[in-house]
Order: C-alpha cells, then sequence, then structure tokens
C-alpha cells in the first residue's frame, strides 16, 4: 500500500540572509547532530580519495541506507518520472512478466502489445525475430532482452512461444501503452478494456471461457493502480464492470485477486465501497494506520453503494501474490459481511509450502521534493483491519484468522486452475 505526499523546499532570495542560514545551519549541525556530521565526513573524504568514485553517490547513499527494506527506495528525478507514469498505468515495452529463472510468462499486461497480438500467460518464449530473418533461440531474460534492444520502438518483430507441445509464432513490437486492469466475463461472454479502436471501453473479446453457474460472473481485477482516475483509472474500470453484473441481473461474484500486488490506498478507498455491506451514501472506515509515533491515520471509503447490486454470494480467490491493497481490500469486506455471504479461497503457496496470502500489512509514504524532483520512498506505518484490528504482516491471510476460519478455504491443488473450479462448486 502506498501513499503520497509532496514537501516543497522554499527558496530564499535574500543572498546574504540565505547564506548567514547556510552556513550558521551547517556549523550548528555539525556540532549538535553526530549523525550529520559522520555523513558529511564520509561524503567529503569518498568524493576526494575513493578511487572508483561513482558520480550517482546520493543514490548509493540513500539506497544503502534504506537496504534492510525491501518497500523502501530512494528515486533519481528521472527515476520517479517513471513511477509517476506507472502509478498511472503508462508503461513502455511489449507487456511480458517473467518469474523464475526461465521465459515463463507468469503476466500479459491488458492491452499492451503482447495482449493485442494474442499472447497468453502459461507459454515459455522461445525465440525471438531476427532481422535478417528467421529466429534467434533464447532461454534466459538476459538474452530476451538483449535481442529486443536491437529494435527500436514501433518496429515489428516476432516472438516464438511454446504452449506445451505447441509453439506459436506472434507479431509485437515494443510501445508506450496504457494498462488496463479488469478482465470480466458471464453468460454473456468475455470483456476487457481496450482502445484497439482508439477509445478505450469494456469491450466483448470472446464468448464465454469459464463455465460458470447461473447468475454468476467472474472479475479478475489484476492490480489497485491508475492513479487519476478517469477510464484508465482501475477503480473506473471495477465499476463499469459491475454496472455490467447488475445490468445482466447477476448476484454471485467470484472476485480473482491471484497475483494482485496492491497498489495506492486512494484507489482500494474507491473500490472497497462496492464491497462492503454498510449503509448506502456511507463512508466507515475500511483500514487503519499507525506510524511509528503511535498516531493513526483513518482511511475511509467513498460513498457506498454495495446494496445497489444486490450480491447473494461473493467467492474472492487469492494467493501468495495477493499483497498489500488486496489484503486490506478482503481484511474490509470480511469485518462488514454481516450476511456471512463473503468467502476466500486460497491457493497453495509452493514457495511457503503453506495456504496463505503474501503477508504485506505495513505502508508505505512517498515524499517528494518539489526543489530536485527526486523521491525517497519509506514504510512508515502497519496497516490494521477497520472492525477486528486484524494485522496480516509476516503472516499472510490463511485460516488462523480465526474469526473468520468458516469462510476461507484450502483449495486442493489438482490440475488446471484448481482454486476457480473449487469455487465454481462451492454453495
Amino acid at each position: 500500500m502506498k501513499r503520497r505526499i509532496k514537501i516543497t523546499i522554499a527558496a530564499i532570495s535574500a543572498a546574504i540572509f540565505g547564506a548567514g542560514c547556510f552556513f550558521g545551519g551547517y556549523f550548528l549541525r555539525n556540532i549538535t547532530t553526530p549523525d550529520y556530521a559522520s555523513l558529511d565526513f564520509i561524503l567529503r573524504h569518498y568524493k576526494k580519495y575513493y578511487l572508483e568514485e561513482d558520480d550517482d553517490y546520493v543514490s548509493l547513499m540513500a539506497n544503502g541506507l534504506l537496504s534492510k527494506d525491501i518497500y523502501s527506495q530512494y528515486y533519481s528525478k528521472e527515476d520517479y518520472a517513471i513511477i509517476e507514469k506507472s502509478a498511472q498505468g503508462i508503461r513502455a515495452g511489449i507487456g511480458l512478466t517473467f518469474t523464475g529463472g526461465d521465459l515463463t510468462v507468469v503476466e500479459v499486461k491488458y492491452n499492451s502489445p503482447s495482449d493485442k497480438a494474442g499472447i497468453t500467460a502459461g507459454g515459455v518464449v522461445v525465440a525471438v525475430g531476427k532481422k535478417d530473418g528467421g529466429y534467434l533461440p533464447v532461454s534466459d531474460f538476459n538474452g530476451f532482452s538483449v535481442a529486443l534492444d536491437g529494435y527500436a520502438a514501433g518496429e515489428k518483430f516476432g516472438l516464438k512461444i511454446r504452449y506445451g507441445e505447441e509453439e506459436k509464432e506472434f507479431s509485437v513490437s515494443k510501445e508506450e501503452y496504457r494498462e488496463t486492469y479488469v478482465l470480466y466475463e458471464d453468460a454473456d461472454g468475455r470483456y476487457k478494456f481496450t482502445d484497439a479502436d482508439g477509445e478505450l471501453g469494456l469491450n466483448r473479446i470472446s464468448d464465454p471461457v469459464f463455465a460458470l453457474a447461473d447468475k454468476t460472473a467472474y472479475l479478475k481485477y489484476v492490480a489497485f493502480n491508475g492513479v487519476g482516475g478517469g477510464k484508465y483509472g482501475s477503480a473506473y474500470q471495477v465499476k463499469t464492470a459491475l454496472g455490467k453484473f447488475k445490468a445482466a441481473g447477476n448476484t454471485k461474484l467470484i472476485l480473482d485477486l491471484r497475483n494482485n500486488g496492491g497498489g495506492y490506498m486512494d484507489i482500494m478507498q474507491a473500490v472497497v465501497p462496492h464491497f462492503i455491506d454498510a449503509a448506502a451514501g456511507s463512508r466507515p472506515l475500511v483500514s487503519l494506520a499507525r506510524f511509528k509515533d503511535g498516531s493513526e491515520q483513518k482511511f475511509r471509503s467513498e460513498s457506498v453503494d454495495y446494496s445497489s447490486y444486490g450480491f447473494e454470494k461473493i467467492v474472492i480467490l487469492a494467493n501468495d501474490g495477493t499483497a498489500s491493497a488486496s489484503e486490506a481490500f478482503i481484511g474490509a469486506a470480511l469485518d462488514y459481511d454481516a450476511k456471512k455471504i463473503v468467502s476466500v479461497v486460497l491457493e497453495e503457496s509452493d514457495y511457503y509450502g503453506a495456504y496463505r496470502t503474501y503477508g504485506k500489512g505495513i505502508m508505505q509514504t512517498t515524499f517528494e521534493n518539489f526543489a530536485t524532483g527526486e523521491a525517497i520512498k519509506l514504510t512508515t506505518a502497519k496497516i490494521y483491519w477497520p472492525v477486528s484490528g486484524e494485522c496480516v504482516h509476516g503472516a499472510g491471510i490463511t485460516k488462523n484468522v480465526e474469526r473468520y476460519s468458516d469462510r476461507i478455504f484450502e483449495a486442493v491443488k489438482t490440475e488446471g486452475d484448481y482454486a476457480l473450479s473449487f469455487a465454481r462448486e462451492m454453495d
């Protein structure tokens, strides 16, 4: 989970006053704050004497300071500009995500060049097209990346991807694109947010793929992202899909949050009011952040419209990639589930050897320096569920969350998408 704070450093125009403040502050700092004096000592000697001096010493020092926390990070002006674009869903590349040592595709970003080319997750990239014809075999990410470096943005090239025993060929190009976040399916068909015709919308892409029960729909939500709202914001896309759910007369929803690693708290606050059983129009507490000094920040939902959808059952799919804002969302949905119609189906984690979600119950705050364009993201608070007060950091959501153990299920591992099969068969 993330929140952002912008810090402006004001300029002092009076030269004498500014110089006096600087030098006075400098010497006072060295006298009264030993930590600052030590940093100043290290930096001066590093710059003057170190044989292999790196010009990016600010980044080196900052990330060294933050090295014990994988969630905290320093961003240069250039890096932060990329992060800001990513928060809006603006990405560059072909839209494939790999994991492990090989080139197994674990995710295809929605609305990316790869998505539009028809590439799906589960295959293994085995070759990249060569400019002079034929294909160059690749077996790891480094080789794949080097092969792609030979192509300019917008230049088409081929990919060979193996699905089981079958190899398929695709034509893609590196592009800047706007990621989308929702896939929806019901008896009418499968829908996804695409802008292939130049206008973003929830478009029908195929007949139904899953054998869903009567009045049941499936909604895959990949990230609490898309800062800035509008059609490219994930909150808008979830609400639009739920509008279709309602118009079709559906009453049962399978909400797939597997591998949804979270995102921004303000997005979670905009999505969760569709799923919490609270008074229409109310803005209840949906998450509580507690900081190191004991102070708290209360996150409230946007206006609740849960009752308008007529839910009879909500089944949430989760795995060890379900993290952060996703876990907070699940906590709020369970905490406000007075009718006990919300349940969670967990996949078994190969990494943890257990049925659980990731277990990130902490929040990062990004502090931006307007004077330089740089920013620093710091872990600043623990996150607690709004009613029960649960904090799942480190442990994840498991059946050990005792008050909800009767609504948290462990899907028996079999072939195929066993968690979805389990959810479809639930009464």
